[in-house]
């Protein structure tokens, strides 16, 4: 069985460490009182009418998604990377590589909260429509963190979708430039 390298073990401790205070911090400012003094200083902004509570909130429901699913795989790399089943001629902790992936494992979860925000804009301005009856209420506060730990996550697919959008939105059109009317309903598949 052979030893891990100090480096990979301190970024093993640095990434989960990370990763679990976002967790823990998303989970007291979404679920708790915890931040009550700071939270109540947060209003609506008339010019923009945005309410920074649920930015805010939909930002950390984000960043708990990401974190989560950064604990979730860090967790089954180092199960997959120290189980001594199945390796032939192996060491133990060599394909651990966290000096390649340690990037990732503190950006996700700032992607993942910044993401869930474009899906809080894209939700409420009707570019992707995600209810189907009249009992589907985006404005509520749970149904907001729900979506937003979702996008967190599950960021890839949600950059596929946001991909998807572009494509749909921008698609270049056959007709003649000046005819925008039905380039636009060619683009709707109209």
């Amino acid at each position: 069985m052979g030893k891990i390298e100090k480096t990979e073990l301190y970024l093993i401790i640095v990434a989960a460490s990370y990763n679990l205070i976002i967790l823990i911090i998303s989970l007291l400012w979404i679920f708790t009182n915890s931040f009550s003094s700071i939270k109540s200083k947060l209003t609506i902004i008339s010019n923009f009418n945005v309410n920074e509570n649920v930015t805010y909130g939909m930002f950390l429901a984000g960043a708990l998604g990401g974190s989560f699913y950064c604990l979730k795989a860090l967790y089954q790399r180092i199960g997959e990377t120290f189980t001594p089943v199945a390796r032939e001629n192996a060491e133990m902790g060599e394909n651990m590589n966290m000096k390649a992936w340690i990037f990732w494992y503190l950006y996700r979860p700032i992607q993942a909260g910044v993401l869930a925000l474009i899906l809080l804009v894209f939700m409420k301005s009707n570019l992707i429509n995600l209810g189907g009856n009249e009992d589907f209420d985006i404005s509520h506060f749970y149904t907001l963190i729900g979506f937003g730990f979702l996008a967190g996550f599950g960021s890839h697919e949600l950059i596929h979708k946001i991909i998807e959008l572009i494509q749909v939105i921008f698609a270049k059109s056959n007709l003649k430039p000046n005819n925008s009317k039905d380039k636009i309903k060619e683009n709707r598949g109209e």
